[in-house]
């Protein structure tokens, strides 16, 4: 077997905007997720497929070392561990980068009750085999968190499906599109398309002029057929403004969307779901900036002259395969502007409160 080599060396001299972006949405979910899992499961996983070197040429974290050292300064470390095993399985196919990945590990003082393996191969021979592995034995997988950071087109749908169809297992996959989008206009490249979205219907994609319009139409087939109850995603533009890739969040329990929406809200303030490569990290601003909450209120028009419960209206926001990030206070705050409006009418309350699931009466244009 020919020895791997890093297709994108280059990645590791330089960090951008994007790559903090990525690495504060990681550090800022996962410092939920651990508490989340720890307080009932006996066991979690983090799995990193394309695991790296450890660090950055400049000095930054790799994501091994923001999962690890996320949960090892933890303020609930001791009380997951009372109960919970943290296992951190980290895979690079790059011997060199492996190599640094492991001495960086070894380093690293941790309790007994976590564990790190740094593993040297190609990510879909190994997540093939333990899943195979735990098919013979009609095991389940632990509670799990895989990142797939992939470099070009190469992201094995097929495979990644089957690691969703274990219930508790959570995917964080970088979707590049820039390199997808080129992919799938040539001929030559369709054996890898129908690999990457699992079946021909890629192919319609084709048809789709506009190429915002065409990303999204790529993204919900994905997530349609990784079978993931929830999908949430984050767009990462290059310096022309054009996505140079997504990153999905794929779940199958609300919680870990809601989660994953509360830390991109907080990274992008006003478009929680865009980065930009060309803003200013250290950037402060004097007075926070405010949600964009237009595309809420254009959805929503959906309802008009019609009643529907408060619930029910967050859970289709859930549902929907639409893609809209917004939290349940931005619904609460728009339907607060709505009701002083009278755009809406609540007549079985004095006032709006969430919590009492009042039913809405839709009666005028949602501007």
């Amino acid at each position: 077997m020919p020895t791997y080599v890093d297709e994108n060396p280059e990645y590791w001299d330089d960090y951008d905007n994007l790559q903090r972006v990525k690495h504060q949405l990681l550090r800022g979910y996962l410092g939920g997720w651990f508490p989340i899992l720890g307080s009932w499961s006996g066991r979690i996983v983090y799995i990193d497929c394309n695991a790296g070197r450890g660090k950055h040429r400049t000095g930054q974290p790799g994501s091994p070392l923001i999962a690890i050292s996320t949960f090892l300064g933890h303020p609930f470390r001791d009380r997951i561990l009372k109960n919970c095993e943290v296992s951190f399985f980290f895979i690079e196919a790059d011997k060199e980068n492996q190599q640094n990945l492991e001495k960086i590990m070894r380093a690293i003082k941790r309790p007994p009750k976590v564990s790190v393996t740094t593993k040297l191969g190609e990510f879909e021979a190994i997540i093939s085999t333990e899943i195979d592995r735990l098919r013979a034995q009609n095991a389940r997988l632990a509670p799990a968190f895989v990142f797939v950071d992939p470099y070009g087109f190469s992201l094995p749908g097929k495979l990644l499906a089957q690691l969703k169809a274990f219930e508790k297992c959570e995917l964080f996959i970088t979707f590049m599109w820039r390199w997808i989008d080129m992919a799938i206009r040539h001929p030559e490249q369709a054996e890898n398309m129908d690999a990457l979205f699992i079946t021909p219907k890629w192919r319609s994609l084709l048809a789709i002029e506009d190429s915002d319009e065409r990303c999204e139409a790529a993204i919900r087939l994905l997530c349609s057929e990784l079978g993931a109850r929830y999908s949430t995603r984050i767009k990462m533009l290059g310096d022309n403004g054009a996505t140079k890739y997504v990153l999905i969040h794929a779940t199958n329990h609300p919680r870990g969307r809601e989660l994953m929406l509360e830390v991109m809200w907080k990274i992008c303030p006003k478009d929680g779901f865009r980065a930009r490569m060309t803003d200013n990290p250290n950037q402060e601003f004097l007075i926070k900036p405010e949600p964009n909450l237009q595309p809420i209120k254009i959805w929503l028009r959906r309802f008009q002259n019609k009643a529907i419960s408060f619930e029910e209206i967050w859970q289709q926001i859930q549902d929907s395969t639409e893609g809209i990030p917004y939290l349940k206070k931005h619904l609460n705050g728009v339907l607060r502007e709505m009701l002083k409006a009278k755009e809406i009418k609540i007549p079985d309350e004095k006032s709006f409160v969430a919590a009492h699931n009042p039913t809405i009466h839709f009666v005028g244009n949602v501007d």
